[in-house]
């Protein structure tokens, strides 16, 4: 579980596990540098334990920092096992082809990371594994760590001297580096894309693979699941105060309308809240309460525009709400600040 709170994507924090290898590979001391980023005990192997993007970020930017080494990434995928991506490492060993192992990391990816998405694509030549970016601020490391694993884990499973057809990253080729990406990739990769992807000759992609056992990879298969289904009840609440925030203003913010945006029922959504000792009355209430403080403190937003932004029906709901918080009206509590109005 990302034990930082708030909505963000966020990583497998066994990602970390690698980075602090490939640093500690270097001589440096990890604990202060994990540290030094506000990350105040070592990740872990446990799936449920997650670091955010910009945590991830700022590990791989002071890791460039120190080293010198802008290709960075590719030194942490040499760290990075099967057993780091916990179940889903193990069902793409356990994979019958590359193909079945690409459609598992494909399906599965959301246990590493809320980072990205991975899509398949092919045609008559190439099958293509292409990895999109859902949001900003991912370090480039990342694109490199991530692509030169895929390629290590083929490279297991398929044959030691595998080399993809083509490779293209959406990040800039750090100066200097072209000789550490043409070892890792064994073929000259192209920068600047607009998506990075890894392109297989398709003769390849179905020849069994000596590891291969579908049922072992099943088995690990059902473990994901569970792991994932874990995570989606962890994350509940910081998507429906999400979705409070988004829908207040529309004046019809209830539990049936967030729980259609969900994808749930709304005995369902209940059901996932109060395992985690909460309702969703309690979590409107508490939207309500911090934008209506946040509100209320801006001189430049009237009593009567408040109301209707936290979907109130009238101005005495909204006083009764905020004497209820604060125990005091609107109207007083900005008397107590010097606002006039």
């Amino acid at each position: 579980m990302n034990k930082n709170g708030g909505s963000s994507p966020t990583t497998i924090a066994a990602y970390g596990l690698a980075i602090k290898s490939a640093l500690e590979a270097n001589g440096y001391d990890t604990k202060d540098i994990f540290e030094q980023i506000g990350i105040n005990h070592l990740p872990s192997n446990v799936p449920q334990e997650r670091l955010t993007t910009s945590q991830v970020a700022a590990l791989f930017k002071q890791s460039v920092k120190l080293t010198g080494n802008p290709a960075f990434g590719l030194t942490v995928a040499r760290f990075m096992h099967p057993s780091t991506l916990h179940a889903l490492g193990y069902g793409l060993l356990a994979s019958a082809s590359i193909r079945d192992s690409a459609e598992r990391a494909v399906h599965y990816f959301r246990l590493v990371s809320g980072q990205a998405e991975i899509k398949i694509n092919k045609d008559d030549e190439y099958f293509r594994i292409s990895t999109h970016l859902l949001t900003g601020g991912v370090a480039p490391e990342s694109i490199d760590a991530w692509n030169a694993f895929l390629i290590r884990l083929f490279r297991l499973i398929y044959k030691p001297d595998f080399a993809p057809a083509k490779v293209q990253l959406q990040r800039p080729l750090p100066v200097g580096c072209e000789e550490q990406y043409l070892k890792s990739f064994h073929v000259p990769v192209k920068f600047n894309a607009d998506f990075s992807e890894i392109c297989i000759d398709i003769d390849c992609v179905d020849v069994p693979v000596t590891g291969g056992n579908r049922e072992i990879a099943q088995q690990h298969d059902h473990v994901i699941e569970s792991y994932l289904a874990k995570l989606d009840d962890a994350d509940i609440i910081s998507k429906t105060r999400s979705l409070i925030v988004r829908n207040l203003a529309s004046g019809n913010c209830d539990k049936q309308r967030i729980a259609n945006e969900l994808h749930i029922s709304p005995s369902s959504l209940q059901m996932r809240l109060s395992k985690l000792d909460t309702t969703f009355q309690e979590l409107l209430s508490q939207v309500r309460k911090s934008l209506a403080l946040t509100y209320v403190e801006n001189p430049d937003i009237s009593l009567t525009e408040i109301t209707f932004l936290l979907g109130f029906s009238d101005t005495s709901s909204f006083t009764r709400a905020f004497r209820r918080w604060t125990e005091k009206s609107p109207t007083e509590y900005r008397r107590k600040l010097g606002i006039d109005h």
